[in-house]
């Protein structure tokens, strides 16, 4: 089981949060589109394409979120891409997702 951490001091808009997230696509074949729903199946498969249960991601770990709430401002129809993100981390119920 494998821990992440996004740190939003490495980042301030959407593309530098999908650059951040590629750092732990390293292992199989990804299927990464740099969008949400992309991500979105990436953290249902606990970011592992390898087979291998160790390769899973059992916690993701946000340093810094409320930089990233008030920087990321972008919108997917009425709602905040942050918004959106903080339901995908939560959705599979393998993660912990945690805020910092």
């Amino acid at each position: 089981m494998r821990t992440i951490e996004i740190n939003a001091k490495n980042f301030n808009s959407l593309i530098g949060f999908y650059d951040e997230v590629e750092k732990f696509l390293f292992k199989g074949e990804c299927p990464w589109g740099r969008n949400l729903d992309s991500l979105n199946e990436i953290v249902l498969n606990s970011f592992n394409y390898t087979g291998n249960p160790e390769d899973d991601v059992s916690k993701i770990i946000w340093i810094d979120f409320e930089k990233s709430k008030t920087e990321i401002q972008d919108k997917r129809g009425e709602q905040l891409v942050i918004d959106i993100l903080e339901e995908i981390f939560t959705m599979n119920k393998s993660i912990t997702f945690e805020k910092k």
